[in-house]
């Protein structure tokens, strides 16, 4: 191994790679002064090289940065600092920062310097810019070079935005809180549905539950103990696979009040949120619905009395015509008997046509159940089934439509009966339709075609049949109804609006 090299080769070796460097006479009387000449040389060197770095790292942190003397004298002062201050460093190094900026005295932020400048500890703090007014700056101090240094950033619109988020979730917090039916809450996601961990819930927890926020923030299952038994199996599989696909779910069940024991009807409605770390939180919304409930219920008491009512007025209906046309007796002629036989028709026909608005609690009903009432006497019949085709897409109605063309179907079968393609043993009838798009919205369009029956002419005139085919469903539906009279068969095309 090699000796160290000594420090005057070391000098030597320094003058050869440097030029530059010049030793005094004074100083090469002995090897002593040559020594404390080279690393006086060096250790200024080092300091100028260290120096250079430190301010390249100073101007280049992006966070302003200057630093005070031991006697409170600006010594060092980075660009961002100074465009901050908006004032070139050569007019404030050098200078007193207490004379730069006077109205310092009695704030937080000189308290702050004179504290570190006695104690030596560091510290950071949030405090009112001095400097410029208005602003709100996060400051760090701490010893540096025998005085302080000073690092800052402007954070005013970042406060003024924790500021506004912090009120905004006072504002949902308090709104939540007081919410009188219904539970706001927030859980995490899990890979295991069972690890999730409530983050919030409201307040109205114990007004709705019975059981104090607090606690069901500690124990979640504390709820879902007082969901009744036929619920929970169900809920259970619902959120199970809400939290596997992430989905929203919304379920309605009973549960008991934790300190009444009141069971009341609640919806609970859960849906996923992903945040901007691509994580998920759920938030969830429990109201109580059991006024909706009860009124629900009491509707469909209120309607079916109606139904009943209607039903008990059409029979009356039908009852006094059959005692009416009866007193006529023998002296009745087959017009009167024909007119007896029609209204009576008429009136079952409007019957089956409630029949079906009354299984739907007059919300609507499917067209294939409006068609199946209205050709169940005459589909009775195995081989005349046969001869009645029926084709479309199935779809919901309205209960005037439901109704208009319950009576319509009424009329066609009638005549077919008579004149058309059932007077006979080979006739056949085809019903379809389609639901096309138009401007003014979804229509549903309606063919009624006989084939095979007998040569059909138009009538000689417009009995009350053709005016409840052409006329009142046109006028009840505001659609429009072609009856054709062709000779192989009537066709008959509706056309109106679905919604």
């Amino acid at each position: 191994m090699n000796p160290p090299p000594s420090p005057l080769s070391t000098l030597d070796s320094l003058q050869e790679f440097s030029g530059d460097l010049v030793i005094p006479n004074a100083h090469r009387n002995s090897q002593g002064s040559m020594e404390e000449v080279l690393l006086q040389t060096m250790d200024r060197s080092v300091q100028a090289r260290i120096g250079a770095r430190l301010s390249e790292l100073l101007e280049g942190i992006g966070d302003a940065f200057y630093s005070l003397d031991r006697e409170w004298r600006f010594s060092y002062i980075n660009r961002a600092a100074e465009v901050y201050f908006g004032t070139g460093r050569g007019e404030m190094l050098g200078r007193m920062i207490w004379d730069v900026f006077p109205s310092s005295v009695g704030t937080e932020l000189r308290r702050r310097y004179e504290e570190v400048a006695a104690t030596g500890i560091a510290t950071s703090f949030e405090t009112d810019a001095v400097g410029v007014p208005g602003r709100f700056l996060e400051v760090h101090v701490f010893p540096y070079n025998g005085g302080l240094g000073i690092s800052f950033r402007d954070w005013t619109e970042r406060r003024r935005a924790e500021i506004e988020l912090r009120e905004s979730q006072a504002r949902l917090t308090s709104l939540a809180d007081n919410v009188p039916a219904c539970m706001v809450y927030q859980i995490d996601d899990a890979a295991d549905y069972r690890d999730r961990k409530l983050l919030y819930i409201s307040k109205t927890c114990e007004r709705l539950n019975g059981i104090p926020a607090e606690e069901v923030q500690a124990n979640l299952s504390l709820l879902y103990e007082l969901v009744l038994p036929q619920y929970r199996d169900r809920m259970l599989a619902k959120e199970v696979e809400a939290v596997r696909e992430h989905k929203a779910f919304d379920m309605e069940f009973e549960m008991r009040h934790g300190r009444t024991g009141e069971v009341r009807w609640h919806r609970l409605v859960v849906t996923p949120r992903q945040l901007a770390n691509g994580s998920y939180v759920w938030d969830g919304l429990q109201i109580d619905i059991t006024d909706h409930k009860r009124a629900e219920e009491h509707l469909r008491l209120l309607v079916n009395e109606l139904n009943h009512r209607v039903k008990n007025t059409l029979a009356t209906v039908q009852s006094l015509a059959a005692q009416s046309f009866s007193r006529l007796g023998s002296h009745v002629d087959d017009d009167l008997r024909a007119a007896r036989n029609a209204f009576e028709a008429r009136l079952f026909a409007l019957a089956r046509g409630h029949d079906v608005l009354t299984r739907e609690n007059w919300e609507g009903a499917n067209l294939s159940d409006v068609l199946a009432e209205a050709c169940a006497a005459h589909r009775a019949n195995a081989t005349e089934c046969m001869r009645i085709a029926i084709e479309g897409p199935d779809l919901r109605v309205s209960p005037p439509m439901a109704l208009s063309l319950s009576m319509t179907l009424h009329e066609l079968f009638t005549n077919a009966h008579k004149y058309g393609a059932l007077s006979n043993s080979s006739g056949q009838i085809r019903i379809s339709w389609s639901t096309p798009t138009a401007s003014s919205g979804q229509r549903l369009i309606m063919r009624w075609e006989e084939r095979g029956g007998p040569p059909v002419k138009p009538p000689a005139r417009k009995g009350f049949g053709s005016r409840l085919i052409q006329d009142g469903l046109a006028r009840e539906l505001n659609g429009v109804v072609h009856l054709h009279y062709e000779p192989t068969g009537v066709v008959c095309t509706m056309d109106v609006p679905l919604s």
